[in-house]
């Protein structure tokens, strides 16, 4: 069997099954010989949006892969003209700050909201996600704060959702201040640590 038609499968969106061919409709792919009248044909749609024709059914021992040669439907007028694209759906993604990330004091974090449904909710997804076409979704980055004095931390991502709120309602209820937070090295907060370790030993 076929390769082509075995790593088609593996991709298959759709298909429709038992169609025959008219006079001059299809070539073979493998001689280009044309393929004769009311021969058995199945159309093939993949999830890139293309569509392939193999002889025979999808449950079939032999097939041959087939090229239209005249009466393309709208679908195949349509997609020569402009390929179409399947819609990005981002997944939910939850951050993993590195010891990188908490010396240079914050990270990014990237939210979505779905564009056409004003109470859809809002949700984190990660920076590759974010830089994709997300035509159905609306989209925000956020530059978090996660090191340093706990005060100043907390006025700095309150000022980062405040921003966020007034385009995405509810964002702030998701977040709060001190998400990820973690002392900076030798801050007021630390050293309180370490000199109430040594009082214990």
């Amino acid at each position: 069997m076929s390769e082509v038609f075995e790593s088609m499968k593996l991709n298959l969106e759709r298909t429709i099954q038992g169609l025959k061919t008219k006079e001059s409709e299809f070539i073979y792919t493998d001689n280009k010989s044309p393929v004769p009248k009311n021969k058995t044909y199945s159309a093939y749609y993949l999830t890139d949006k293309n569509k392939l024709y193999f002889t025979n059914l999808i449950t079939s021992n032999y097939v041959r892969q087939l090229i239209r040669i005249k009466g393309f439907d709208l679908y195949e007028q349509y997609t020569s003209i402009k390929p179409v694209e399947r819609e990005v759906y981002p997944a939910i993604f939850t951050p993993k700050p590195t010891e990188k990330n908490y010396n240079s004091g914050f990270i990014k974090r990237y939210f979505v909201k779905k564009a056409n449904d004003i109470n859809a909710s809002v949700f984190e997804i990660s920076e590759s996600d974010y830089n994709q076409n997300l035509t159905l979704f609306n989209k925000i980055e956020i530059v978090w704060t996660i090191s340093g004095i706990k005060i100043s931390v907390i006025r700095k991502n309150l000022l980062a959702l405040k921003t966020a709120e007034k385009v995405y309602k509810g964002i702030s209820k998701l977040l709060f201040p001190l998400q990820y937070w973690r002392p900076s090295k030798d801050t007021p907060v630390t050293l309180e640590k370490k000199l109430s370790l040594l009082k214990k030993t």
